[in-house]
C-alpha cells in the first residue's frame, strides 16, 4: 500500500457499515492478509490473519479446492493509522467496522 493514499480526516465514530468488497486477499506470505481502503475515511488499511494459513482448514464433503481454505468473509475495522479527532482511546483508525467479502475466484 502506498503511504500517499488519499485520506478523509473525519472525526472518530464507532459505527458498523454494510458488507464491503474491493479488498485484496493475499496468501503469498503463508498467511492471509486483507488490504484495501476504508470505506468510511478512505485511509489504507491492512489486516493480517495469522491463524488463517493454507491447509489449516479441514475440508468437508464436496470441498476439493485450495480456494475452499480461504474464508469468504473477514471482519475488519479501520486501521488506517491516521489521526481522527475524538479517538479518546487512541485505537487508531476512524472507528468504522465492516465485513469484507471475498470476490469469487479472488485472492492469490
Amino acid at each position: 500500500m502506498s503511504p500517499t493514499a488519499p485520506h478523509r480526516p473525519k472525526a472518530y465514530e464507532s459505527k458498523y457499515l454494510p458488507d464491503q468488497t474491493g479488498f485484496v486477499w493475499d496468501f503469498s506470505g503463508g498467511r492471509l492478509v486483507v488490504t484495501g481502503v476504508c470505506p468510511e475515511c478512505e485511509g489504507e488499511t491492512r489486516h493480517a490473519l495469522p491463524d488463517v494459513m493454507p491447509g489449516a482448514v479441514v475440508k468437508g464433503p464436496g470441498r476439493r479446492h485450495r480456494d475452499d481454505e480461504v474464508p469468504g468473509e473477514v471482519y475488519m475495522r479501520c486501521k488506517c493509522r491516521q489521526a481522527h479527532a475524538g479517538d479518546a482511546q487512541e485505537t487508531g483508525g476512524c472507528g468504522a467496522k465492516w465485513t469484507a467479502v471475498r470476490p469469487a475466484g479472488g485472492g492469490s
